[in-house]
């Protein structure tokens, strides 16, 4: 019998296809730095998805934002490789720079090799890439949105990034891909606090305070602060904040703050290696004469 369906799970026993990674690969590129008084910006990355497509995953390259005097400052962290689809279900944050204050006038985000996921209703799975036969090829790597920032010393803006893969997608009749990334930038009006991650997983990169954690998120590779309060819900092996150290892994609600640190709801550990927890589409259950079947995973996150 083959199921498609959303699956969360943690095991030794699954069949896991090769092709797809949960975690975001960093590697450092030239940055335009900030200098003297800085705001912060942050940037949350959502998807909507496309029919068939059950994981897609590009490079973003860089990020910028284009001042009114033509100046470009970047508030990526180098090369990043985030699966969209699994974002239908959340935004994440993607990107979080320091800004100089000023107005900003457009969004630049650079894009590379991207690798499509498909399964048919009979649950079997192929995955294209830029070697594969039918490819997947981009047509347009650089986008150039318009927004309208204008922002202060000590301030913080948030901008709402959709990725829209259906309209970003074009097969023709030899079953091959062009991806047009199709990106709409809008301004966040509502109030920092709203600017929400849920079920957010990261690695705990390091821990200046006893209250206060730098959380490298597994999805995007984006470092956020994530501080708690009295009101922060742990699980019963976190303990508290000052129990978690540098190296583990743990899943976090959290608000964002004015500042661009995140508030702690909730903060549970999780395995301490990645490949064993992900999350993904199930493409197939493979029955086995023990009675015990496996079941194929098509991983997202």
């Amino acid at each position: 019998m083959k199921t498609k369906s959303g699956f969360t799970f943690c095991s030794l026993a699954l069949v896991i296809l090769g092709g797809i990674s949960g975690c975001a690969h960093v590697t450092s590129q030239p940055t335009h730095g900030a200098t003297g008084p800085t705001g912060t910006v942050s940037a949350f990355l959502t998807d909507a998805p496309a029919d068939g497509v059950v994981a897609f995953s590009i490079q973003v390259t860089g990020v910028s934002l284009v001042g009114s005097n033509g100046i470009s400052t970047s508030i990526s962290r180098g090369i990043q490789e985030i699966e969209m689809r699994h974002l239908q279900l959340a935004p994440t944050l993607a990107f979080q720079g320091n800004v100089p204050p000023g107005t900003f006038t457009a969004l630049n985000m650079a894009f590379a090799n991207p690798q499509i996921t498909l399964a048919d209703a009979q649950g079997n799975v192929t995955i294209l890439n830029g070697t594969t036969t039918p490819s997947v090829h981009l047509s347009n790597f650089v986008i150039n949105d318009p927004i309208n920032v204008v922002l202060q010393a000590a301030a913080s803006a948030s901008l709402a990034i959709d990725f829209n893969l259906r309209q970003s997608l074009q097969q023709d009749s030899r079953g091959n891909y062009t991806v047009t990334p199709t990106v709409s930038v809008n301004v966040i009006t509502d109030s920092a606090s709203s600017q929400n991650i849920e079920n957010a997983e990261g690695i705990v990169v390091s821990a200046p305070s006893p209250n206060t954690v730098n959380l490298r998120l597994r999805d995007t590779g984006q470092v956020v602060s994530v501080v708690t309060s009295t009101g922060t819900l742990f699980a019963d092996d976190t303990g508290q904040m000052g129990s978690v150290e540098t190296g583990q892994f743990v899943e976090v609600d959290a608000q964002m703050q004015s500042d661009g640190s995140f508030l702690a709801t909730r903060v549970d550990s999780v395995s301490s290696d990645p490949p064993l927890c992900f999350s993904g589409i199930v493409a197939g259950v493979i029955p086995n004469p023990s009675g015990n079947p496996s079941i194929e995973v098509v991983v997202q996150e």
